[in-house]
């Protein structure tokens, strides 16, 4: 019996019962074991979940072995302490490195893997070993777009902000990841925007989403339909990024009678709680909260449709349990979503304007509304999908593939003919003098050179613009949005004070918008660091100077309060306090729009610069082409 190919597995995420990456990191290395002799590395702290998952398996699999290793405790202590997962992930990888090359000396391995954590972003330790090595399945460069960025919740459009930069950047040809990729013998892709991403760069990749399901042992109770109605579900965070708000809307537009639950919380569902009594959705829309997953497993079966429109989920597990469960999918087509739900499976709504995505889920659910039939159809089709594409045990022959094949390319040699484009055409002094003319190289190095030049100003106006971007305008953006919040939190709690005679509830809401407006005062002594343009200065100034009038009054209308004089202090606030807060509060929404606008057009300016770059060096290409030709090409 041949000996099977030993493979070294890095996965930093690895536990069963987990979900989520650590899920993806535990199936993946149970289902090559099954073809390799395994070793896989990964975190102490998975020591217990992974063994007792090991001893429920014994007997009735191949199972690989297992190397456990993490930095020293007090890098653990400030992980856990500081929530710094992903800075603490970065330094794992690089002791890894030591650790696996320590191992490959030891074991010789044929061929090495990284798993989880299953994002682009990060250096990875099973590079440079000299063993063909496979770099995913990978993903997280899908990001938002301008028009569907959260701009009504401004702590989640930080985040997405950051986010859409940061992989505008790393996607960079001057960044690391044409290097990351250059290492990886093959490169596995999780989504059509990771894969078009290499694509750009030079890169072949293959497509293959991370996550998969054991669909025969997976609980599909019978179907109970709701005759009459359109019974929706929703699964996942209560965050913005899962688009809820796009689906309120388009609940709005469609009309009709169909209904929504959700089920998961996040720091999103105050506000979507607000919406939905907004629109008049009160008696469709139905939160449940956070629910057991052998709960949400059971709720499936009371459903009609799985409505998730995220904006950039890479995998989607709900997705493929809903899709399991016999639900049809209205998704928009991006990210792992985009790849599970096939045309027959449901509905794809392409990203655009927003007007567009809302009214393309609004149609859909208006197509389901008048099509019931099209549910069981398309129910059967969804789990049918599921069963063939994203079942763990397929899954894995397929990896197998990739395996031999990456395996295979890193034990072909690259024979002499097969380091130059051209063959049989001696070396490079010989290949210069058939086919150049000293005139075309001449013109053709200063051409380069021109385009190197090019490439340096335009990096250099991009890196000024971004660097603007995280140094002023996004720490403007968000002391701004927060000097907002807390202005209006104080003069919230101010006239509570003034309808309140409990004297403990009084002392309470005293204290309360003390500290609302130190704060307001730090973030606003925050801001006046920062440099300040001129229009910014003036603006700054205005809220500076309205502020200052506004305590005043609100130190005089509290005044009349604590001296028991009611009626005169509710007379004040009507005539002085509530004027002074309304310039008050318009100062600084002029402050917060202003650097909302900065950060539009920075973002313009940055994508401007990228197209000029990109035509000008296509025609300085094309230039290059046609005088090489005039001056001697192929002499």
């Amino acid at each position: 019996m041949p000996q099977k190919a030993k493979v070294l597995i890095s996965a930093y995420a690895c536990e069963p019962g987990k979900g989520s990456e650590p899920e993806v990191g535990w199936q993946w290395v149970l289902q090559m074991a099954r073809y390799y002799d395994v070793t896989v590395l990964t975190r102490e702290n998975n020591r217990d979940g992974i063994e007792a998952g090991i001893k429920l398996l014994r007997g009735r699999q191949p199972l690989p072995k297992f190397v456990y290793h993490d930095r020293e405790p007090f890098l653990l202590t400030l992980k856990k302490r500081m929530k710094a997962v992903k800075i603490y992930y970065i330094l794992w990888q690089k002791s890894a490195r030591a650790v696996i090359a320590q191992l490959h000396k030891v074991h010789r391995y044929d061929l090495m893997h990284h798993v989880t954590f299953a994002g682009f972003r990060y250096p990875i330790a099973i590079w440079g070993h000299g063993v063909p090595c496979i770099w995913g399945p990978i993903g997280g460069i899908e990001s938002i777009p301008r028009a569907l960025l959260p701009w009504h919740h401004p702590r989640s459009l930080m985040n997405e902000v950051l986010r859409n930069l940061n992989n505008l950047l790393q996607s960079m040809p001057f960044h690391v990841l044409p290097k990351r990729a250059q290492a990886s013998t093959v490169i596995l892709a999780s989504t059509p925007e990771m894969r078009t991403t290499f694509a750009l760069l030079g890169f072949q990749t293959q497509l293959e989403p991370a996550i998969g399901l054991h669909t025969a042992d997976f609980p599909c109770p019978p179907r109970s339909r709701n005759p009459g109605e359109l019974w929706m579900l929703f699964v996942g965070n209560i965050i913005t990024l899962k688009g809820i708000d796009l689906a309120l809307d388009a609940m709005k537009h469609a009309g009709g009678t169909s209904r929504l639950t959700l089920i998961g919380d996040g720091n999103y569902q105050a506000a979507a709680e607000s919406k939905v009594e907004k629109l008049g959705l009160s008696d469709r829309v139905t939160f449940l909260g956070r629910m057991p997953r052998s709960e949400v497993l059971q709720a499936y079966s009371n459903y009609d449709l799985f409505l998730f429109p995220s904006l950039h989920d890479t995998g989607g597990y709900a997705v493929l349990e809903a899709m399991l469960n016999g639900l049809p999918v209205i998704c928009l087509d991006c990210g792992g979503p985009g790849i599970a739900v096939k045309e027959n499976c449901g509905k794809k709504v392409p990203l655009g304007g927003r007007d567009a995505v809302v009214n393309g889920i609004a149609e859909a659910i208006r197509f389901y509304e008048s099509h019931p039939e099209e549910l069981t159809r398309q129910g059967d089709a969804a789990r049918r999908t599921i069963q063939a594409g994203y079942d763990w045990e397929g899954k894995g022959k397929r990896m197998h593939g990739i395996y031999e094949e990456a395996m295979a390319l890193g034990k072909v040699p690259r024979s002499r003919s097969q380091k130059s484009s051209y063959s049989g055409m001696g070396g490079f002094a010989n290949i210069m003098h058939r086919l150049f003319s000293l005139k075309g190289v001449a013109a053709g190095a200063l051409v380069m050179l021109l385009i190197g030049a090019m490439g340096f100003l335009s990096i250099s106006y991009l890196k000024d613009d971004a660097r603007e971007i995280v140094r002023d305008t996004l720490p403007g953006l968000s002391s701004a949005g927060e000097a907002n919040a807390s202005l209006a939190q104080a003069f919230n709690r101010t006239l509570l004070l003034m309808m309140t005679e409990d004297h403990a509830e009084r002392e309470n809401l005293r204290k309360e918008i003390d500290d609302y407006s130190r704060y307001t005062e730090n973030v606003l002594n925050e801001y006046s660091t920062h440099e300040l343009g001129p229009g910014e200065a003036a603006l700054f100034s205005e809220v500076i100077e309205t502020r200052r009038k506004y305590l005043e009054i609100r130190t005089v209308t509290v005044s009349l309060m604590e001296s028991t004089n009611h009626a005169q202090a509710v007379v004040h606030s009507q005539k002085e306090l509530l004027p002074a807060y309304s310039k008050y509060k318009k100062a600084a929404d002029a402050l917060f729009n202003y650097n909302l606008q900065e950060s539009r057009a920075r973002g313009d300016s940055i994508m401007r610069m990228c197209t000029i770059t990109q035509f000008a060096a296509a025609a300085i290409l094309m230039l290059v082409f046609v005088a090489g030709f005039f001056m001697g090409l192929f002499k």
